[in-house]
């Protein structure tokens, strides 16, 4: 015994005794460390999910771009006539494309105007989403290639019947797998396969909503050109996006003000366009994280508050116990900050053990939630640190009071202890 109270300040052995100690009422123990475990539990999972989601919205904000621009069409099918101005507002078109080439840093620009269409390689039950783009719609979404090549200039200004087809779209054509050279039909119009794009994966779900369209299921045509104007159908003469690409991302903020005062004016007044900033929602995603996180850290504290109330619940209960052997090591020389580091051990230790486990429970339950509900899932180091680093803490918080008040003891008082 005196030789424990001896080496008692030291590390490996204080480890060791408080494991003895904590062994000796197993029940008790695993009971006491159960808030920790969940609070762990429950901090590891939210910080993966906010982890997985915050890289998830990252990456389809640099797959729009930081230095882009992007205006998307707003007017609906069966809109009226303003009764303010007594005229219907004209959707996105050339006028626009004029005017913005006149802004000063626009480097290049790209357009699109989507529709759906029957595709009868798959059925003629089944519809697909095309896009009538031109050929620098490829640099300016950040779209890549598997095989062949995109829509080119050449294929706009000659209205050549050719066509890109989606990773999956491709691979669902009958045709032989939809692959170069193969004829798909678009609405009855025969046209050619000359490239595939790379799989992009189901970022763009209802959760993830920065993500405009689904490219791996759509088919790209050329926008036809004529004398430097796109030929719009009058059934449909408005585009569906415009994609400005800036030289500059410094001039992202006074571009963009300009593209809203520009095409505010061809409307007389009327937004009936939406204007999107990549830049400006990688912003708010990142203001919006931090607010996240400043959330967990106070749910994760309150939860090891309360798990720590229950550690320091246990620990003074295990000093009452053992106020006889407080006593009786005080008697043969163990000093007071032998008899604090005793006690603190055990909880630093009882606390350590409910984080691991806490973190693969966490671990666990986060992979398990992401997998049912589809959604992306981060397990990084710094979260699992924190969770360690915190129950450790909250150890050495809810241990200090029940080691002093044992340190404190009087020897003799303790020795007369029943």
């Amino acid at each position: 015994m005196n030789r424990l109270s001896v080496s008692a300040g030291k590390g490996r052995d204080v480890l060791l005794q408080a494991w003895r100690a904590l062994a000796m009422h197993r029940l008790r123990s695993l009971l006491s460390t159960l808030g920790i475990v969940f609070a762990v539990a429950a901090v590891v999972t939210m910080l993966s999910i906010a982890e997985g989601a915050k890289r998830e919205a990252m990456e389809q904000v640099g797959r729009l771009g930081l230095d882009s621009i992007i205006v998307r069409n707003a007017m609906a099918e069966n809109d009226v006539p303003d009764l303010r101005f007594g005229f219907m507002p004209e959707g996105l078109g050339n006028n626009d494309i004029r005017a913005i080439k006149q802004i000063p840093g626009v480097e290049r620009i790209a357009f699109a105007r989507e529709f759906t269409a029957v595709l009868p390689e798959l059925g003629e039950s089944d519809v697909i989403h095309v896009l009538e783009v031109n050929h620098d719609y490829f640099a300016a979404r950040g779209l890549r290639l598997a095989e062949g090549r995109f829509i080119s200039g050449i294929d706009v200004r000659n209205r050549h019947q050719v066509c890109v087809l989606g990773a999956e779209l491709a691979d669902r054509v009958e045709s032989p797998g939809g692959g170069l050279g193969s004829i798909v039909h678009i609405d009855g119009g025969p046209y050619r396969v000359v490239g595939v794009l790379l799989y992009r994966g189901h970022a763009d779900n209802e959760a993830m909503p920065l993500v405009l369209r689904d490219f791996d299921n759509a088919a790209f045509i050329p926008l036809h050109e004529t004398e430097g104007a796109f030929a719009l159908s009058d059934e449909d003469p408005s585009l569906s996006e415009i994609v400005i690409k800036m030289s500059d991302s410094l001039s992202i903020g006074p571009a963009s003000a300009a593209v809203r005062r520009v095409l505010s004016w061809n409307r007389g007044g009327v937004e009936n366009f939406e204007l999107v900033v990549p830049k400006e929602l990688l912003a708010q995603a990142r203001h919006t994280q931090r607010l996240f996180n400043i959330v967990l850290g106070s749910i994760a504290g309150i939860s090891l508050l309360v798990g720590g109330i229950g550690v320091m619940n246990i620990m003074l209960a295990n000093v009452s116990e053992r106020t006889r052997e407080i006593g009786i090591r005080r008697a043969i020389g163990a000093k007071r900050q032998h008899i604090a580091v005793q006690f603190l051990g055990e909880a630093i230790l009882l606390t350590a053990m409910g984080g691991a486990a806490g973190v693969a429970l966490g671990s666990g339950a986060a992979l398990v939630l992401g997998f049912f509900i589809a959604w992306p899932i981060s397990i990084s180091a710094w979260p699992v640190l924190l969770a360690i680093f915190m129950s450790i803490g909250a150890g050495l918080g809810a241990g200090m009071y029940p080691a002093l008040k044992a340190a404190n003891m009087n020897p003799v008082d303790a020795l007369r202890h029943n």
